[in-house]
Order: structure tokens, then C-alpha cells, then sequence
């Protein structure tokens, strides 16, 4: 395997870095790993160099890059939105590939707000056969309640600390006053910085999915327990009962990781979960 840093685009360009197999065939897709968050090309815990490097070994190209303002990236000019951008600057990887080495298909990989910029590149880009996604966009359905509250209902400590609040509340016995004030350093002006990722409509998601499958776009989603919105294997499924996925997709839950995947066990499984699938993806729809 051969690495090599990447600058693509002017006058402000794409910082990245590119993974060869030894073998190196042009007919088979090249996978693309997008930023996660302001999390820079390396990803949380190391995990996009360690699934670019898992996905060379298998025979794949693979390239990592920074969108603009992000990582090792400068920003550029604009005002448009990360939704509209983000399809934009992930094209000019793909033609820069596609220039370079020759790559037609490609696969796309995101975390979080990756997860959500490879779908919104695939529903635009016909060049785009197959997404893998972790912490996709997913929604509650009855049965998430069912999974979610089942193991609550039966545990004693958390029946006596709801008890608890509610006797406090109900006798005035609200929090201490000062404690805010304790929390914050003296004399220090200060914001917390907070990332909001929203959802869009239901509805809206469905009709995408059905064009992706229309398409014949194969589909890896990965959940994780750190993802509050999911509880069980089959929501996703569920979640969109009127898309018709057949065997374009897949689905895999690990409730018992993080949503950045820091324990190294699952991570490692992920990521040759995730590998190995994007090996055996067909260089054709489905």
C-alpha cells in the first residue's frame, strides 16, 4: 500500500490523502471517506485512516480528504450551505480521481454528519454506486419505545430518583440556586460550543431512499448506542416501510459502543465489517 497527500481544486485547495492497493484496478469502485462533524480527515479515534488503509488492503483505492474550513483545509468563499457544498467539493474529489487514476464508481463513507453529506452526495451524483453510513438519519417507530423503556421500567434506582424529583418539585424543593454559579470559572466570560444536526422530515428522507434504490444504490448503515433516536436492529428497516430496499441494504446495531466508536474491539469490527463489504460491492447496480 502507497499513500500520498492530496491538493485538489484552486486557488483554495482540497487537503487529503490518498491510500493505493499494491494492485491497483480502475474498474472497481474507489471509496471516499468524509469528514465527520469539524472532526478532520484523520477521524475520531483514528477510525477513516484505519478503514482507509483496511479498504487498500482489500484491493480498493481510497481517498480521505478535508471539505473546506475543515481540518487541514482553508475555507473558501461563499455562503452556501455545508448541504449544498458538501456534494460540490466531494464531485471535485471524484473528478480529480477520475482524472488522475482513472475511477468511474465510487462508494461513499461517513460518520454523523458524514453519513448524512454521502447520501446527500449520492442522490446527485450518478458516479456514486454505494454508501456506507454510521449514526445515519433514522427516526422513531412503537416499537423503539417499547425497546427503549422496557429495561427502565424494571430497575428500582430509577423508579426511586423519578420518585425523588417529583416529591422535590412537588414540596418546592427545587436544585440549589448557586450551583450554576459554582459550575462557572470566576471572572471568566465564556460559550459552550454545541453542534446541532437535524433531521429532515421523515417523508422527505423516504423519498430519497426511493430514488437511491430506483438507482439500484447498495447501502451499508451502521448504528451505534451512542445514537439516542435508535433502539433495536430492524428500525431502520422499519422506519421506512413505503422503500422497497430488498438486498440493497444492510444493517448492522452495536448498542454497545460510542457514537465515535472508542472502544478499540468494536471499532476494529466495524471497520472490517465495513471493508469487506465495499470489497464485494457489485461494479454494477443493483
Amino acid at each position: 500500500m502507497k499513500e500520498r497527500a492530496l491538493r485538489i481544486g484552486r486557488p483554495t485547495p482540497l487537503i487529503g490523502v490518498v491510500s493505493e492497493p499494491e494492485t491497483f484496478d480502475p474498474a472497481r469502485p474507489a471509496v471516499i471517506i468524509l469528514n465527520s462533524g469539524i472532526m478532520h480527515h484523520v477521524g475520531a479515534c483514528r477510525l477513516s485512516v484505519k478503514l482507509a488503509r483496511e479498504v487498500a488492503a482489500k484491493g480498493l483505492l481510497a481517498a480521505r480528504f478535508d471539505y473546506s474550513g475543515i481540518g487541514d483545509s482553508e475555507p473558501r468563499r461563499g455562503s452556501d450551505s455545508f448541504d449544498e457544498v458538501s456534494p460540490r467539493e466531494c464531485g471535485e474529489v471524484m473528478d480529480y480521481l477520475e482524472k488522475t487514476r482513472g475511477c468511474r464508481r465510487f462508494i461513499l463513507y461517513g460518520l454523523c454528519s458524514g453519513a448524512d453529506a454521502s447520501y446527500n452526495t449520492a442522490l446527485v451524483d450518478p458516479r456514486v454506486i454505494a454508501i456506507a453510513q454510521i449514526d445515519a438519519y433514522c427516526y422513531r417507530t412503537l416499537r423503539f419505545y417499547v425497546e427503549f423503556y422496557r429495561p427502565i421500567v424494571f430497575r428500582l434506582d430509577r423508579w426511586r430518583s423519578f420518585l425523588g424529583r417529583m416529591l422535590r418539585k412537588l414540596f418546592g424543593q427545587g436544585p440549589a440556586s448557586d450551583t450554576q454559579s459554582r459550575s462557572q470559572p470566576e471572572g471568566e466570560d465564556y460559550e459552550i460550543p454545541t453542534y446541532t444536526r437535524i433531521f429532515p422530515p421523515r417523508e422527505v428522507v423516504a423519498k430519497g431512499l426511493q430514488k437511491l434504490v430506483a438507482r439500484g444504490i447498495f447501502m451499508y448503515v451502521n448504528f451505534t448506542g451512542g445514537e439516542p433516536a435508535y433502539s433495536y436492529q430492524d428500525q431502520y428497516r422499519a422506519s421506512f416501510p413505503d422503500v422497497k430496499f430488498g438486498k440493497l441494504l444492510r444493517v448492522d446495531y452495536y448498542p454497545q459502543t460510542s457514537h465515535i466508536i472508542t472502544q478499540p474491539q468494536c471499532q476494529a469490527q466495524i471497520v472490517q465489517s465495513i471493508a469487506s463489504w465495499m470489497a464485494e460491492v457489485p461494479t454494477s447496480g443493483g
